[in-house]
C-alpha cells in the first residue's frame, strides 16, 4: 500500500465522521504513519500512547478471557478517543468531540481498518 492509499483512507474517515478532530495510523511499535491532528497534538507522543492503549487493552481482555479487541474507547470531559486495530502491524485512532455520534465512528474506522487490511 502506498503511503498516498493510506493518506486517503485517512482524509476520508475524518472527512465521514462529524466532529472528528484529530486522526492518524500509528505503527504497533509507536510510530506514526500517517496522521491528522488539530493544533497542539504531538504526533510522536500520540503514536506512542496509542500503541501502549492497544497493547493494554488487548493484554486486559486476554486476562479476562474475552476474546479480542474490536475497539478501545476514552470517554473525557470534552471527548473521545478511540483505537482499532488495523491489520497485524497497524493501528487507527480517532479523536472525537464529546457529541460525536459513535455509531458512526465505529462503522467509519472498521471500513477503513478493513480497507487497510485488504490492501496489505
Amino acid at each position: 500500500m502506498s503511503d498516498e492509499q493510506l493518506l486517503l483512507l485517512l482524509n476520508n474517515l475524518f472527512d465521514n465522521v462529524d466532529g472528528a478532530r484529530s486522526a492518524a495510523i500509528v505503527s504497533k511499535e509507536g510510530l506514526i504513519v500517517h496522521s491528522i491532528l488539530e493544533e497542539g497534538i504531538a504526533d510522536l507522543n500520540l503514536a506512542a500512547m496509542t500503541a501502549t492503549i492497544l497493547s493494554v487493552s488487548e493484554r486486559v481482555l486476554m486476562e479476562l478471557k474475552s476474546g479480542f479487541l474490536d475497539v478501545c474507547i476514552l470517554q473525557g470531559e470534552d471527548g473521545n478517543f478511540a483505537v482499532m486495530e488495523a491489520g497485524n502491524d497497524l493501528i487507527l485512532a480517532l479523536c472525537l468531540d464529546l457529541d460525536s455520534r459513535m455509531d458512526t465512528c465505529f462503522i467509519e474506522m472498521r471500513k477503513t481498518s478493513d480497507a487497510i487490511k485488504n490492501m496489505f
